[in-house]
């Protein structure tokens, strides 16, 4: 018996240790099961109960009424997706149940009573390193009674709602009473049973007037417009009145606002209100050193992906992304398809989530589209306001944003932030870790010397079957690559694929903070107007300049021919690097703008600062209703900034552009300001 339980004992040591690695590799499913196997044989045992609370949470769940059954279902990363496997952990009041730390969905059922669904997060949120304590789990719903849930609907019950997405048009706080919202996007079939019921021809769905261009006009006439491609009433990119085959349970999208207020009619709802739709997507959920999405907040290196639909290959089916609803059940309240809201703005009427095309961030910023716009990323979803509803939920029209002026910097504060940012050119040291090889390119990792002598990455893509040397475009990715969302090889990939197909090389860095390059485990974001953010820029532009150093060793580049191109966040740090550095001969600025926030900043970090005093020639491509960097806000100050030569391209639509508006765009502009490719 003695020998039984030394070998026990040993056992438990050895899987301790597993437990240890899987701990640090944030396996927790894995190393919860593995710690709960062990306890009894390593009773207060100091290493578990360290490991413990970083594995394990509490679980506190109640309903009215009690007795409801509830089930947990396990994300699982390891097998891209939930767990087809509900256990039912108890009846309610369940209090302080440990469970491991992870993703799931929880399910409330009880006799009688509707569904209850959503998903919980016990991931804790961390900045590099370091781990941010996290209150315990708890949950509380009221259950409706069977026949009170309308179908294919969710309900949020009432309380005080202030907006918390990053880019709110108000700070009002409303008092929401409880509604129902649609668990799913309205769907191509949906919305054909509305055109087949005589949508289009019954005037009791529509509103009696349309603003066009500032214009009051009739419904009637433009009702005429609302036509597919064979003249029929019907979304625009419909033919014959028929939805493209297959796509029947996919989001209806190509329709304007007017077409989408006049479905809810319709169905005997409304389009939700920008107060009710945030709600139910978020339910107040913010945290500003993190993505908080519906189902919690993303981690640095955290994909999106069976969660979410950002992947910019077009919509997917409505009931798609399980482990992606809200708080209160409802499914791609984050991507798919942006949606419109009931709330008129100064330039039309808000839209919210991202959709398809969008980057990840999108989820927390509106849009505002003239009333008449469509596309075939924005659809909708309808809300209902219950019988005991009172006042008008946060419908008001929305106030107009301020739209500054800035004046340009003196040269003479230019030339001291210039010297923040001098370093000595030291050895770079550089080595290829990788080469890869496609049909289309070779991609190398390259190791070299950055600032302070911490070794920085690189990657080259060098296009086949072109002369060298080649012509180089330097990428600085979007916010998602700083926030940990997306490498920078997959932003390359995904963004500019098609200027390395056209025959320039496209190089980029790995900067600090970026999947590859994480934060040491004691960071902390420093404050915008402190001298470490001014340490955290200059490291980054020094990073991107000591890049461009390693360019110019190269036989295979062409040196003179070097552009920059910058998208979104990856733009906006390029109002500084290009104002800095000189060695490019042309710079391509897709979707910039100068944000309320840079005005918080240091001066010798502020892009405001720095936009003036660029002098190289250069190109912006900006969407008239981009919602992260609106135009009349932040793209316009911008673009009066500027001194000449520059050339400013609008497109008509939001943040991201398609690849087939800005790829050829950028190409015309590389081969006029680089030269054309033979």
């Amino acid at each position: 018996m003695v020998r039984l339980a030394d070998d026990k004992l040993n056992r438990a040591r050895e899987n301790l240790k597993k437990v240890e690695e899987l701990a640090k590799a944030e396996r927790n499913f894995a190393a919860y099961d593995l710690a709960l196997d062990i306890q009894p044989a390593l009773p207060g045992d100091e290493t578990l109960k360290r490991i413990m609370p970083t594995i394990s949470d509490t679980l506190t769940v109640g309903s009215e009424p009690s007795g409801a059954r509830v089930y947990l279902r396990r994300f699982d990363p390891d097998k891209q997706g939930v767990s087809p496997d509900r256990t039912m952990i108890g009846e309610t009041p369940i209090s302080q149940l440990s469970i491991a730390r992870g993703q799931y969905i929880l399910q409330i059922e009880k006799d009688g009573y509707a569904l209850f669904e959503r998903t919980i997060s016990g991931t804790i949120p961390r900045i590099g390193g370091s781990f941010i304590e996290t209150p315990p789990l708890e949950i509380k719903t009221k259950l409706l009674e069977n026949g009170r849930l309308p179908e294919r609907m969710v309900y949020v019950p009432e309380g005080e709602y202030n907006l918390v997405n990053w880019s709110r048009p108000t700070e009002t706080k409303v008092q929401l009473d409880g509604f129902f919202i649609d668990k799913y996007e309205v769907t191509n079939a949906e919305y054909k049973e509305f055109i087949t019921a005589g949508g289009y021809v019954k005037v009791e769905y529509w509103p009696v007037s349309v603003n066009k261009n500032g214009k009051v006009i009739p419904m009637s006439e433009a009702i005429s417009d609302f036509k597919d491609k064979t003249g029929l009433p019907g979304p625009r990119g419909w033919t014959n009145q028929n939805y493209p085959d297959g796509s029947g349970d996919q989001p209806v999208t190509d329709i304007n606002w007017y077409e989408a207020a006049a479905y809810t009619v319709f169905r005997g709802k409304k389009l939700p209100t920008v107060f009710q739709w945030e709600k139910a997507a978020r339910d107040g959920s913010f945290d500003p050193r993190f993505n908080a999405m519906p189902w919690g907040f993303i981690r640095q290196g955290e994909t999106t992906n069976n969660r979410a639909n950002f992947r910019g290959t077009g919509t997917l089916p409505v009931a798609a992304n399980e482990f992606g609803m809200s708080p209160y059940g409802a499914y791609n309240m984050a991507g798919n398809v942006s949606e419109w809201n009931l709330n008129e703005s100064p330039d039309g009427f808000v839209t919210s989530g991202g959709a398809w095309n969008d980057l990840v961030y999108s989820f927390g910023d509106y849009g505002e589209y003239p009333g008449l716009y469509t596309s075939n990323r924005i659809g909708f979803r309808c809300a209902l306001n219950t019988s005991e509803a009172k006042g008008d939920q946060g419908a008001q029209k929305l106030p107009p944003a301020e739209t500054p002026e800035y004046a340009a910097s003196s040269d003479a504060d230019f030339k001291v932030w210039l010297t923040h940012y001098e370093y000595d050119k030291k050895p770079l040291n550089p080595f290829v870790t990788e080469a890869v090889e496609t049909e289309a390119w070779i991609r190398e990792r390259i190791i070299f010397n950055g600032d302070g002598g911490e070794q920085a990455i690189g990657y080259l893509y060098l296009p086949k079957n072109f002369a060298r040397p080649l012509q180089i475009i330097h990428y600085v990715p979007p916010g998602d690559v700083v926030r940990g969302n997306r490498s920078l090889p997959d932003s390359i990939e995904m963004f500019a694929a098609p200027f390395v197909k056209s025959g320039r090389a496209v190089f980029g860095v790995v900067l600090k903070g970026y999947v590859e390059r994480p934060f040491v485990s004691n960071y902390t974001p420093p404050e915008p107007a402190s001298v470490e953010f001014r340490r955290q820029m200059t490291n980054w532009i020094t990073d991107l300049r000591r890049g461009a150093d390693y360019l110019e060793t190269r036989d295979d580049l062409d040196k003179n021919k070097l552009g920059f191109l910058g998208i979104s966040n990856g733009a906006n740090l390029g109002l500084v690097l290009t104002a800095i550095e000189t060695r490019y001969k042309s710079l391509g600025f897709v979707s910039a703008g100068l944000e309320r926030a840079f005005r918080q900043r240091i001066a010798e970090t502020n892009p405001i600062n720095f936009a003036s005093e660029i002098r190289t020639r250069k190109l912006f491509i900006n969407g008239r209703y981009d919602e992260t960097f609106p135009y009349n806000t932040d793209a316009k100050p911008l673009f009066v900034l500027l001194r000449d030569p520059k050339k400013v391209v609008i497109y008509d639509g939001g943040h991201i552009p398609t690849a087939e508006f800005y790829v050829p765009v950028l190409n015309a502009w590389f081969d006029e300001t680089l030269g054309a490719i033979k």
